[in-house]
């Protein structure tokens, strides 16, 4: 039966009951008040009800009528704000976004652009998953996640790739560290120290870099490991034991007792650079929102990373670290 009731009846129907009569009724929407009367008539014939009293003066409804006026009402508000959601769902102002990455969002480029990104389109739901750069091309392949971002690179043939800001490292250290007595540490200067990593994304990243750089070194670094993640890594640090390295975006968070110094060098793995990757079938009109917010702030940035103020410590001065004895090497 109401597959048989066409919409625009069912409008009539509130029209007329707001206007009362017939005559006022049709004379609004553009139709004889003969095709109107018609069409309620119908409408009571298929529902089995009489919806209206006819009385000299118009129309009122009946106790049906009154109960089926206020339930389409209701559907009309409905049908109105689905296709108000419809609209904003296809210009992405509304819907969800899916995020993976393994950074820190304590500061630095992309918490920013999230920010703006939630203030501008609060109707969107953002769900971020912090998982290892592994499982995080697992799942956007899979299409469980809309886009991700991490650091260094990723084999793209079956992603597209908007490269993005380039992100310092730094190493944390306790306070009062020899090191803490410099403006920048080199790589060199970490020859000696025994630095702790954790098993977790970035970790393994960070510590091929230092491999990499170190390589063929008369005296190498003691690399410790851990399976703590990054923030509870550089609160170990603040026990005074170790240093470890860390992203510049993963320096927001304030750990008492640690400084951090910015790592310094000419090799080929210093800044590292962060990209977003997702899949160019991915018709989410959300993501591309998004990708708009990430393609503004990275052009902003001149390709560099801007830490807060906060972030890295710098004495006024540059000082030389004391010299120390060789650590033993791995």
């Amino acid at each position: 039966m109401i597959k048989n009731i066409e919409l625009d009846t069912l409008f009539q129907t509130l029209v007329l009951a707001e206007q009362g009569s017939f005559h006022k009724a049709a004379s609004l929407l553009g139709v004889k008040t003969s095709t109107l009367s018609r069409r309620i008539h119908e409408l009571e014939a298929r529902l089995g009800v009489s919806l209206f009293q006819r009385h000299r003066h118009g129309v009122r409804p009946t106790n049906a009528g009154k109960v089926f006026l206020e339930n389409l009402q209701r559907i009309e508000s409905d049908l109105g704000s689905a296709l108000v959601n419809a609209r904003a769902g296809g210009r992405g102002e509304s819907g969800s976004l899916r995020i993976g990455l393994y950074v820190s969002l304590s500061t630095g480029p992309l918490r920013d652009v999230l920010l703006a990104y939630a203030e501008q389109f609060p109707d969107i739901e953002i769900s971020v998953v912090d998982e290892s750069r592994r499982y995080l091309l697992e799942r956007l392949n899979s299409g469980a996640l809309d886009i991700i971002v991490v650091n260094g690179q990723v084999r793209h043939g079956a992603f597209d790739i908007l490269p993005l800001w380039t992100e310092d490292i730094l190493v944390a250290m306790p306070d009062g560290h020899p090191l803490s007595q410099q403006d920048a540490v080199t790589w060199d200067d970490l020859r000696h120290e025994r630095i702790l990593f954790s098993s977790r994304d970035p970790g393994p990243e960070l510590h091929n870099a230092l491999i990499a750089v170190l390589n063929g070194a008369d005296v190498l670094p003691t690399v410790l490991q851990t399976s703590a993640d990054r923030d509870t890594v550089i609160g170990l640090v603040a026990l005074r034991r170790s240093v470890t390295l860390l992203y510049a975006s993963s320096a927001g968070v304030v750990h008492p007792g640690v400084t951090y110094r910015k790592l310094s060098g000419r090799h080929r793995v210093l800044p590292i650079r962060s990209i977003a990757c997702w899949h160019g079938r991915n018709d989410n009109p959300t993501l591309r929102q998004f990708l708009k917010l990430l393609r503004g702030e990275s052009l902003s940035r001149n390709g560099s990373l801007i830490q807060s103020p906060a972030a890295i410590e710098t004495s006024t001065q540059h000082r030389a670290a004391p010299s120390r004895k060789p650590g033993r090497s791995t």
